[in-house]
């Protein structure tokens, strides 16, 4: 048989061809970004080419007497920090998303605009703070009228937190509600709901009034629940409330109520957690009450009720000229506290008569405490009056403004819950050991 060479020759020489074709393809390197920090970063490219990177976000930044102050605005949907090296501005509403968490060093000092905004700090429900100061460098935040003249209470909202933990005001287990002053939504079923850390950290001339029952406090704690750390705050100088609870669980440790026009501290929509050393200096020129503790004005008998545990306060008052009380029992609360100092007043503890079922069964009480140097040391407070084995007297220590303790009579708390520091003595803050001492500020 013969072969026709004029028709094998391109059969042989296109076979070659195809063959080296197909060894040079699968010799060669699948190029694309190797950069996983790249937006196009791909995990099968071998050869490096063509990485794309986001631009970085630029900062907002202000000067105000010759110094730069980075502005803080809108919503902060992914992991932040201030720094303490750098001056920080809020200017309006700021809020820390659900996922993410805002850290502040110690030390940062954070103040509130004055243009015609209204500034204030919320932590959505699911985000979190994580500002951790020291005695010797607590975090600051404060008005810019502070540097630029002028600070007074009200400048600005101060802080926010906002938990999945239940708040009462619906009658359904998973009740929402709108904070005040439109800064977020709170409430939920999850009363170990953790919103972050505040350590060391002080709040200066908040509390905006917004409009009729429309207030921002110096801090406002909306269904937070009992996985958040507070500890040693301060409240200086607002103009409404310097803590507010609305429901939740969340416990608070070494707190200062210094000089806020309307309530130094107050509770309503079920607040359930606990809370020691804590301390109330009124100024003479505004102020309401010590403590103002509700279930809910609406519905005093709407559930969970308010019911927290308090051990160990000192509640100073001072005459402004209204009839201001030490402790405002009231609207269905439900409470008991231990260990107090109560003293300066119009009235010292007063209770609305909507509570005396709860004083007369026990699920409302004050023990272990002093009540003296008031106008009326009691109004309508019935067994926490009377009843001898309440251990309640109205002849007190002499205090040095709100330092000062008596060993007298005092229960250690940590024998109801041991979230309690074990002490026997009432008040808040022993001359021996002034906690204060550092990161607050005075009158």
């Amino acid at each position: 048989m013969s072969i026709n060479r004029t028709l094998a020759q391109p059969m042989l020489l296109g076979t070659l061809a195809l063959v080296a074709a197909l060894s040079m393809s699968s010799c060669k390197k699948k190029e694309g970004c190797t950069d996983p920090t790249a937006t196009n970063y791909d995990p099968d490219a071998e050869k490096d080419c063509c990485c794309e990177f986001p631009t970085p976000d630029v900062e907002q930044t202000t000067t105000i007497n010759g110094e730069t102050y980075y502005v803080l605005s809108g919503t902060i949907s992914s992991d932040r920090t201030l720094s303490s090296d750098r001056r920080h501005l809020i200017s309006g509403g700021v809020f820390v998303a659900n996922g993410s968490t805002l850290t502040i060093q110690a030390g940062a000092r954070i103040y509130a605009a004055d243009d015609a905004t209204t500034p204030f700090l919320s932590i959505q429900r699911g985000g979190r703070i994580n500002a951790v100061g020291t005695a010797s460098s607590p975090i600051v935040f404060t008005t810019i009228r502070t540097i630029t003249g002028g600070a007074d209470r009200g400048a600005w909202g101060g802080i926010i937190l906002n938990g999945y933990a239940p708040i009462n005001i619906c009658g359904s287990s998973d009740c929402t509600a709108e904070g005040e002053g439109g800064s977020g939504v709170y409430g939920g079923s999850n009363p170990n709901d953790n919103s972050g850390v505040m350590k060391y950290v002080r709040v200066e001339y908040a509390g905006k009034i917004l409009g009729t029952d429309n207030e921002l406090n110096g801090f406002s704690f909306n269904g937070v629940g009992s996985s958040t750390v507070l500890e040693h705050l301060q409240a200086y100088k607002g103009s409404d409330d310097g803590f507010e609870f609305f429901g939740g669980t969340v416990n608070l440790k070494w707190a200062v109520s210094t000089g806020n026009s309307d309530d130094s501290f107050d509770w309503t929509h079920g607040w359930r957690g606990k809370g020691q050393f804590w301390v109330v200096q009124q100024d003479a020129v505004t102020g309401d009450n010590g403590m103002e503790c509700d279930n809910w004005e609406t519905d005093y008998t709407v559930t969970p009720f308010s019911e927290p545990t308090i051990s160990n306060f000192t509640l100073v008052g001072a005459d402004d000229g209204s009839p201001n009380h030490g402790m405002r029992l009231r609207h269905g609360t439900k409470g008991k506290l231990w260990n107090g100092l109560v003293t300066g007043f119009a009235q010292g503890i007063r209770v609305g008569t909507e509570c005396d079922a709860y004083v007369n069964d026990g699920s409302l009480f004050v023990k272990n405490s002093a009540i003296w140097n008031n106008t009326a040391n009691f109004n309508n407070a019935g067994a926490i009056e009377t009843n001898s084995a309440y251990g309640n007297t109205t002849a007190g220590p002499v205090l040095n403004g709100y330092i000062g303790t008596e060993a007298a009579g005092a229960v250690d708390p940590s024998g109801v819950d041991s979230w309690f520091s074990s002490v026997t003595f009432k008040g808040a803050v022993e001359a021996s050991n002034d906690w204060t001492a550092g990161w607050t500020t005075s009158l």
